[in-house]
């Protein structure tokens, strides 16, 4: 399980001094990183995609998927944004990443220090859409860490009810593994289990759900997860 992290970043690059400096500036910084040499180790070895909050992709990776294809087939599955690295610097090159779903594109050799602050940039870019969302009847507030209903009912939770619920509204209209959400949600040190989440899934219901014997929000996927309806 995740220590005490800010956010995980799939990194996929060839090169391995770059990918280790890369990733030991991205730990410094306080990020977690899941590093691959290849795209098709990506796409063979990591089941879930929920945690990942960002990805950095080189395009010429070896293998039979490079890093274009990669982008496009996590598309299918997740939205979160993607930084290209690459030696390709034309035009053309930059259109057809951004037409397989890149956010960011940066040319080699690049800077490290432009690298972090193009991370940090896209990650404010990705909180804020979930800073503050609609559930039910409640405007939930992440930051603050409060619900407050239309009729004035304020609910506060904890720090780690926030990381469930922020990693269910990164993900909202689709299933999260119980096991991305103990990763999430709680340190190595610790040892919850599935009916841990279970009972946080049943304080949200309480909350949030009209009927919460009937969810229309905190839905259970059966052999997926929950999943945080759509509003």
């Amino acid at each position: 399980m995740a220590e005490n992290y800010t956010a995980t970043i799939l990194l996929v690059e060839d090169e391995p001094f770059l990918r280790k400096g890369i990733r030991l500036n991205l730990e410094a910084e306080g990020f977690r990183v899941i590093e691959y040499e290849k795209a098709d180790d990506v796409l063979d070895r990591q089941n879930s995609f929920a945690e990942i909050a960002l990805g950095i992709f080189d395009i010429m990776l070896p293998g039979q998927t490079d890093g274009l294809e990669l982008c496009k087939k996590i598309r299918s599955r997740s939205d979160f944004p993607v930084i290209f690295l690459t030696a390709r610097s034309g035009l053309d090159d930059k259109l057809e990443a951004f037409q397989a779903g890149a956010d960011d594109y940066i040319t080699k050799p690049f800077e490290l220090e432009e690298l972090l602050v193009r991370v940090q940039a896209r990650l404010r870019n990705r909180v804020s859409v979930a800073a503050s969302e609609t559930i039910g009847a409640f405007r939930l507030d992440l930051d603050s860490g409060m619900a407050t209903s239309q009729s004035g009912e304020v609910v506060r939770f904890n720090d780690r009810e926030k990381k469930i619920l922020q990693l269910l509204l990164l993900n909202r209209g689709r299933p999260v593994h119980r096991s991305d959400i103990l990763d999430h949600a709680w340190s190595s040190a610790e040892s919850p289990t599935n009916r841990t989440v279970d009972n946080y899934i049943v304080k949200f219901r309480k909350v949030f759900e009209e009927d919460p014997a009937h969810p229309r929000w905190f839905i259970t996927r059966h052999g997926q997860g929950y999943e945080l309806a759509l509003p």
